[in-house]
């Protein structure tokens, strides 16, 4: 299993590097003194190279991306100023893939923001439904404030390759995949195999394949097949749409709420590293929906990436 954070204090917790320098980014530790993290002051513990090959993948396919903690941490710092408080009124959910290696973004989100309501299912997708985000939304205030982290998933290797990790604590000595959903489905379009009747033994699997090729058009064409990456993109588009438009309905309802939206790709690197490439960010109040600028108090991979995913 892959894994970059545990909770505060552990002799696991990870520290992240210098953000200025792309190939000392897991080495160098310019932002911490000592064995101390900054922001939780728990002793920390430093990872490994993750290898010029990662770096120059992660670089290409995902520019800006952030570690972990990182991630989560600037943006809690950056709804406290839009009176987002942690613990104190802020009910956070997430959609996340059910691969285990993502566990590390909700324990991150979890120590930061407090117990969260999980609506993702396979490849990270928002399946939960009216019934679902109704649920969620009637755990906090009339006037509450929620933040959901939905996030599809994809892993990088030391090699560079796309797609691939290694779970060695589960004792794999083999590579494997991840999203292995998203993986199955690209193959299935490569193949010109593509099944997209419904499985009553398989649901989720079957409404991701057919829910993202309505949502985006993506290609089903085994003789112009899409990659892993781009099957990776059409999933955070779908979740994307997906989520702003179950809580446009909920904010039809309840004009005092205030909702945050993240929305983008975890990537799970080599040495149990994780990463977060943030697709998108929006602040919804009062029924609009306005672009959110992530603090940036730590300088991410590179500041050039696209603003926006339709880019990829």
């Amino acid at each position: 299993m892959s894994s970059s954070f545990t909770r505060p204090g552990s002799a696991s917790h990870v520290a992240r590097s210098s953000w200025s320098n792309p190939s000392s980014r897991i080495s160098s530790a310019k932002h911490y003194s000592g064995n101390t993290c900054p922001y939780c002051h728990h002793p920390v513990t430093m990872n490994e190279g993750s290898g010029a090959a990662f770096q120059a993948s992660l670089h290409k396919l995902f520019p800006g991306a952030y570690g972990l903690e990182e991630f989560v941490f600037l943006t809690k710092q950056t709804l406290v100023a839009e009176g987002f408080y942690p613990h104190v009124n802020t009910f956070v959910c997430l959609g996340l893939c059910r691969d285990e290696i993502t566990n590390p973004f909700e324990l991150a989100v979890e120590a930061m923001w407090g117990q969260a309501f999980i609506c993702g299912s396979l490849g990270g997708m928002l399946f939960c439904g009216k019934t679902g985000f109704s649920a969620a939304h009637h755990h906090a205030p009339e006037a509450g404030y929620f933040v959901y982290y939905c996030f599809t998933h994809i892993a990088i290797d030391h090699e560079g390759s796309v797609g691939s990790v290694y779970r060695s604590r589960s004792g794999m000595k083999e590579k494997t995949t991840a999203c292995g959903a998203l993986a199955a489905f690209t193959a299935e379009i490569a193949s010109n195999k593509l099944n997209l009747n419904f499985d009553e033994d398989d649901i989720e699997m079957s409404m991701l394949k057919k829910h993202i090729i309505t949502q985006t058009g993506l290609s089903t064409d085994a003789t112009n097949a899409p990659d892993l990456f781009k099957v990776t993109m059409a999933a955070y588009k779908t979740i994307t749409m997906d989520l702003e438009r179950h809580v446009r309905s909920d904010s039809e309802k309840f004009k005092d709420r205030k909702y945050a939206l993240f929305t983008g790709v975890q990537i799970h690197g080599p040495n149990g590293t994780d990463y977060c490439w943030i697709g998108k960010a929006s602040l919804l109040r009062k029924g609009i929906l306005l672009p959110l600028v992530i603090a940036s108090d730590i300088e991410p991979l590179s500041s050039t990436g696209p603003s926006n995913p339709t880019s990829h």
